[in-house]
Formats: structure tokens, sequence, C-alpha cells
């Protein structure tokens, strides 16, 4: 069974630096293992300067798996880890001098209507890492931005310089993407810095967008397969915060959602079944003194617990198509919690019908158990006696030891250092995943 460690006396796996994630590191790691590459566009400031979005090429002889060999054997020189990955996009996690989380976004698909080998034969040097000649460059990020529909004045900018530099190379790439007339009327925006034209034609531009039946095929059986793999491996997370009253779980959750946004595509906050006079659209009870209302019979904790079964059943395909979407669930509440404070359910059932209900739901991936010291706790707050609260206390903790996939963090440190540990928890187990 897992050792119950204070998560905070506990070394971090990578190193902090002051800006996480080093992304000269992921340039010098990617050389020395002699992998072709180059960033698309967007580079004026790299590696000082990493973007939320790195789009990058790589040659296409390279997998996934050889990437993901490069970013794990090199973990320190980059100072971070891979916790997702899509095809050839990589999140890459690691934390700040403070211990705070800083996430890097590689999207090495190299998305362009092109031929990537070609692109990566005629490659230059900037500073420390790889970027395409100006033609192949113009032409690649044209290409992206009309056929994503995000032509604007700014990419015009960038368009037009990159047309000063090299106009032959670039009026190559525009004549084989679009057709005569629409590549002259590209190549006037261009050359006059007047994109208005363009702007107003972009839909009709993407239509025209040429990109061979090979490519087009290739893109969606690429989709396709991402998508079954998705469903087969979600890289989303189930995770369950756990602690009596006082502990800070409602706070630390909406903390977790906004910190580990750039982990995920969303989030959303899940709790216990809801009651069946909320179903039955009765109003609820008052719930300030969980503790006042006496225990429901044995028949309707018996109905109760088929119940609880049934919703946590039934509610498994929600789930896991979320966490296919690559989706943070957050419980505030758990089925776990009856088993310390089953009077706060109101259950008077015997236990191991819970026991049986637990053995046959779904388990969550993870469950973090935020505790502190009774005397802490009660200071927070006072629903009930300090008598129960050292209780329930102890009973997480006996909880926990039958867990494997159970981690404690100090809720009696300060609040950013909880959230901090909370959210180092969940990286570590999401690179573990990914090895």
């Amino acid at each position: 069974m897992l050792k119950l460690v204070e998560i905070a006396k506990a070394p971090a796996h990578i190193p902090p630096r002051a800006d996480g994630p080093d992304l000269g590191g992921v340039f010098q790691a990617l050389d020395d293992a002699g992998i072709p590459y180059c960033v698309l566009h967007g580079y004026e400031n790299y590696p000082k300067s990493g973007g939320s979005d790195i789009d990058m090429l790589v040659h296409p002889s390279v997998t996934r798996h050889d990437l993901l060999r490069v970013f794990r054997d090199n973990r320190d020189r980059i100072g971070g880890q891979v916790i997702r990955s899509h095809g050839l996009h990589f999140i890459i996690a690691g934390s700040g001098a403070d211990g705070s989380p800083r996430f890097l976004d590689l999207d090495m698909e190299g998305v362009v209507h092109g031929d990537a080998r070609e692109i990566l034969a005629n490659r230059r040097r900037l500073r420390q890492f790889w970027i395409p000649a100006v033609g192949d460059e113009f032409g690649a990020y044209l290409a992206r931005t009309i056929a994503g529909g995000r032509l604007n004045i700014l990419r015009a900018r960038r368009l037009g310089a990159l047309f000063r530099q090299d106009r032959f190379a670039c009026e190559i790439h525009v004549r084989r993407l679009w057709k005569e007339t629409s590549a002259g009327q590209i190549l006037a925006a261009a050359a006059s810095g007047d994109w208005s034209l363009v702007l107003k034609d972009q839909e009709r531009l993407r239509a025209e967008l040429r990109n061979s039946p090979l490519n087009q095929l290739r893109d969606k059986t690429r989709n396709a397969a991402r998508k079954i793999n998705a469903l087969w491996r979600p890289d989303g997370i189930n995770v369950v915060l756990l602690g009596p009253d006082g502990a800070g779980k409602s706070s630390v959750i909406d903390a977790l959602g906004s910190t580990l946004a750039p982990a995920f595509s969303g989030s959303y906050c899940a709790g216990f079944a809801p009651s069946l006079r909320r179903l039955l659209g009765r109003p609820a009870k008052p719930t300030d003194q969980p503790h006042a209302l006496p225990r429901r019979s044995y028949p309707v904790s018996m109905i109760r617990a088929g119940y609880w079964f049934i919703y946590n059943t039934l509610g498994q395909p929600y789930r896991h198509v979320a966490l296919a979407r690559s989706t943070l669930i957050l419980n505030d509440r758990h089925f776990l919690d009856i088993f310390v404070d089953s009077v706060r359910y109101r259950y008077g059932g015997p236990r191991w019908v819970l026991s049986l209900v637990r053995a046959l739901s779904p388990s969550p991936d993870l469950v973090i158990l935020l505790d502190a010291p009774p005397e802490v706790l009660q200071s927070r707050k006072q629903e009930v006696p300090f008598a129960e609260t050292e209780r329930q206390r102890n009973g997480y903790r006996a909880l926990l030891k039958d867990l494997r996939n159970g981690h404690i963090v100090n809720a009696a440190q300060p609040f950013d250092r909880v959230v901090n540990d909370a959210t180092r928890v969940i990286l570590d187990y999401m690179a573990k995943r990914r090895q």
C-alpha cells in the first residue's frame, strides 16, 4: 500500500527553474538526438521567451515515441516532463522558483501544405535553433492562417515582412497553393501591404487552397486515430479531494481549475450523487448542521445505496467521454466520504453494502486528502464539535492507507503552497502515466 507522506516534505521530481521548462533545452535535446526540426513561426524572442503554443515541424520519420524518449531522457535539462501528448502535440510541465506550475506547449505536428522533407532540407539556423527558409516559412504560415480563417492585420504584417525578404521564393509557394487569379490577389496584397481584399475573401481562398488528396486522407486518418486513442486511453484525470470541514477543499478546487487550465482542454467540479429530493423537485433541507438530522431507516438507506450505485455507474460513460476530451474533473464530495462521515449522509444501513457499492463503482484516478490538525480545522469552520473533527481527520487518514492512489497534502500551510503541492501530485501522476 502507498506510504503516506506529507507532500510538502517530498522533493520535487524536477528541480524548479525561475521560469519553468526551458525551450532552449528542448532545442538542444532535439539537436543532440539528431532529430531534424524547425520552428515554423513566432520565434522572434525564442528561446528566452516561449509562447503558449509553439508550432514546430519534425521529420516525417520521427515518431511520437521517439520524441517521448528524448523528452524523458532530457527532463533535467528541459526542466519539465511530458504530462500530455496527442500525436506529436506535447505539453511539458515544470515549476518555477516559487513552486507554481509552468507549462510549455509544443505542437510538432507541422501542419504545412508542402513537402516537410523539403522544408527541413532548406532550413536555416537562428541563434541556437532552426527556422524555415523565408519562402517556406511564408508559404506554411500563409496556408495555415488561411486554412484556419485566422488572417488578421498583425499576421498580414508578418507575411508582408517575409515577402519583402525574398519575393521570388514567396511567389513560388503562393502559386503552388492557389489558382492564378487568387495567387495574383495574394501577391498584390503582400507587395502593397493592403490585405483588405484578401481578408474579405478568406472563406473563398480557404476553399480553394490546394491540398493533395493524399494529404487530406492522411489528415483525416490521423484525426480519426487520435479520437479512437483518446477514448481508449483518456488523458483527462478524475481527482477526488477529501478532508474534514475546514480543510479548504472548495477553495483549493477553484484554484486548481485555473492553475491547471493550460494542461487541460477544460475542467468541472463534481460532487456526491444529488439528493432524491432535488431530483423530484422538492426543496432541500438545511445543511448548515449536517449532523443534526437523524439517520434514515434501514429500508430507505438500502434504497439510497442502490441509487448511489446506479448514479455512479450510469455516470461513468459521461465521465469517460469528458476524460477523453482532456478534461480535469475535480470532486468536492465523493462516495468515499461516506466511509468516514456516514452521519452527514444519514445512512442507516450496514457498512458492507457501502463496501459493495464502492467495489462495483468506477474508481477515481487520484485521491488527495487535505489534512490539518483539528485545531486548525476548527479555527476555520465549526459546523461539528472538536471531537468529531478529530475523529474525521483520523478516519480520512486511515481510509487513505487502503488506497494505492492516495496522497496527503498538508492543508495547514499557506494556501498557495497547498495549491502548489496538490498541483504537483496531479502533474506527477500525469507524467508517470505517459512513461
